[in-house]
Formats: structure tokens, C-alpha cells, sequence
């Protein structure tokens, strides 16, 4: 009995789709055979396809962060539903830049492993974050920021490397703020707004805007002394270690840094419970920490030296 099975293309231009290509073929064999006839037929029917504009065009990025969420055909199901295909139709898909089909790898839709394979990475093995964190449907967020924020700066606090666990502590924020909001910083810096949604320092009477004039010295200079305090724009703080939330000492504010520490861990739990709020926020969160960088995920080199 002949099924009908379908040659999609994913028409890229700067990184956008807009339209979808496609080729219907009637065909009566097993599904791995049909797979093997979409995928020889790939250049002949690039050529004689049809376009379907998309009523949302989608960015590569968001249809990668689908793709490892098992979300991508979700971007184009309405060339599924114009075709009138089915539930679960057989389908080719190739991305076709520049009118050229780009095929670097196979893998079938709603893998997630799309970067990081060893077909990919040659002699290097890297762990993949959310493959590493995801267990059945479910993302172990928490472990996932504790291992790749926390760890270091409980590390560096225990070993009484206060100035060093505060520079890692103020660089979570930043990171943590870009995976929320992305490099769009305003009136108010993606630093500070982050602080201001999530974390409650009231206890520790700073502001979210001083904190980020702490943040500035420490991380670009070590120092106190950032230009906005230079110019007594902001109140110059600083941080102490102790039982006290905070005190006043030669015109600096000293707070506590483990009552820091506490306020940005409730403001973590805030924040992370806003994924299971609005899942849809996966997708931006998929997006943005395919971009970052770990001690807890690196290459290694699995490749054997040659021998003279």
C-alpha cells in the first residue's frame, strides 16, 4: 500500500525562514527504504520544489533551541497541516542556505544531541549540558547552576577567598541575567533588572545599582572605585564577613556577603520556578546556555599521538 512521504527544505536567509520547500512522492516501501529514497532524491527535488511562505517565520537559533527541546517541527507544522499529511507524517528536512542544500549530519527530528557528537567533534568528547542534566522529560535546572556557578564560589568562600568568591558570585549575576534577558541592556542594565525581579536585598539595606558599582570596581580593577562612585553618583560599598547584615565604616556601607549569597540563592529559586510557570522560556534558556562556557564541561582530547 503506497504512503505518501515528503521532501521538506528549510530555506535559510541571514539566519531567518521564511518559507519551506517541498516535494510530495507516493511510494510503497518500509520506512528505512523511503528514509534512503528521500535522501538520494534530495538534489533532484530541491530542484522541482514548491514553496509555502510560513506565517511565523522562525531564527536558527530559536529552531536549534526547538530542535534539542524535540520542539522544532513545531515551527513548521502548518506545511504539514496544508499538505494534509497526517499526525505523524515520513519527512526529510535540509536546510538550504544560498540555494545550496548544507547536510553535515543526520539525525532524526527531536534529538537533541546536535552539536556535540562524536561524528562531529573528531577527537575531542565534550559533555553536552542538557543531555548531562535532562532526565525523561524533565531538566535538573538547579544542579545544572550549582555545578557551573555555585561550586566555585562555595569553593572559593570556604577557603576564605572572599575576594575571589565575590568576583565569581557578581559574574553569576551577569551570566544568569544574559540567560534571562539576553544582551539587552537599557536605562537599567540586565544586571541590576535581574536583581530587582528576583532578589530581595532589603535585609542588607544596598540597592541593586550600588551592587552593580561593586561589580564594576571588583571585576574591572579590584578596586572600590568605580566611575560612577568616583563621581559620588552612587554610594560606595563594600562587603564584609560576619553575623551583622550590614554597618556603616568611614563613609562605606559594609554588608554581609553570605547575606548576599542567601538573598541571590531565594532569588535562584524565584527565578527557576518562572521556567515551570512559562515553559516556553526553555526555548530562550536552550538558546542562550548553548553559549556558555563551564569547568564543568570540557573538551577532551580522545585522540592517540602518533608515534615516530
Amino acid at each position: 500500500m503506497s504512503e505518501a512521504v515528503y521532501n521538506l527544505f528549510l530555506m535559510w536567509e541571514n539566519f531567518v525562514c521564511s518559507s519551506v520547500r517541498y516535494v510530495v512522492h507516493e511510494v510503497d516501501m518500509d520506512d528505512a527504504s523511503a528514509l534512503k529514497f528521500l535522501q538520494r532524491r534530495v538534489p533532484i527535488d530541491l530542484n522541482s520544489s514548491k514553496a509555502i511562505q510560513l506565517t511565523k517565520p522562525f531564527t536558527k537559533e530559536e529552531f536549534d533551541a526547538r530542535t534539542r527541546l524535540r520542539q522544532g517541527e513545531r515551527l513548521f507544522d502548518e506545511v504539514f497541516i496544508l499538505l494534509g499529511a497526517g499526525q505523524q507524517p515520513l519527512f526529510v528536512l535540509t536546510p538550504v542556505v544560498d540555494g545550496v542544500p548544507q547536510v553535515k549530519f543526520q539525525s532524526e527530528m527531536g534529538d537533541p544531541d546536535i552539536y556535540l557528537r562524536e561524528d562531529m567533534t573528531g577527537d575531542h568528547k565534550m559533555d553536552d549540558w542538557l543531555i548531562k542534566y535532562t532526565t525523561g522529560n524533565a531538566i535538573d535546572l538547579p544542579s545544572l547552576i550549582n555545578d557551573d556557578y555555585f561550586l566555585a564560589i562555595k569553593q572559593t568562600f570556604n577557603a576564605k577567598h572572599y575576594v575571589s568568591s565575590m568576583k565569581l558570585l557578581l559574574s553569576a549575576i551577569d551570566s544568569i541575567a544574559y540567560i534571562e534577558y539576553g544582551d539587552a541592556n537599557g536605562k537599567q542594565t540586565i544586571f541590576e533588572k535581574w536583581l530587582a525581579t528576583y532578589a530581595d536585598l532589603t535585609a542588607l539595606s544596598i540597592t541593586p545599582q550600588e551592587l552593580w558599582e561593586l561589580r564594576n570596581g571588583l571585576l574591572h580593577m579590584s578596586n572600590l572605585h568605580s566611575r560612577q562612585v568616583n563621581k559620588n553618583s552612587v554610594r560606595q560599598i563594600s562587603f564584609h564577613v560576619g553575623a551583622k547584615p550590614f554597618y556603616e565604616r568611614e563613609g562605606i556601607h559594609f554588608f554581609s556577603f553570605y547575606g548576599l549569597i542567601q538573598a541571590v540563592t531565594k532569588g535562584l529559586g524565584k527565578w527557576l520556578q518562572s521556567y515551570n510557570d512559562d515553559r516556553e522560556k526553555m526555548v530562550s534558556f536552550v538558546s542562550r546556555y548553548d553559549k556558555t562556557i563551564s569547568d564543568s564541561r570540557l573538551a577532551v582530547y580522545t585522540g592517540i599521538a602518533s608515534q615516530s
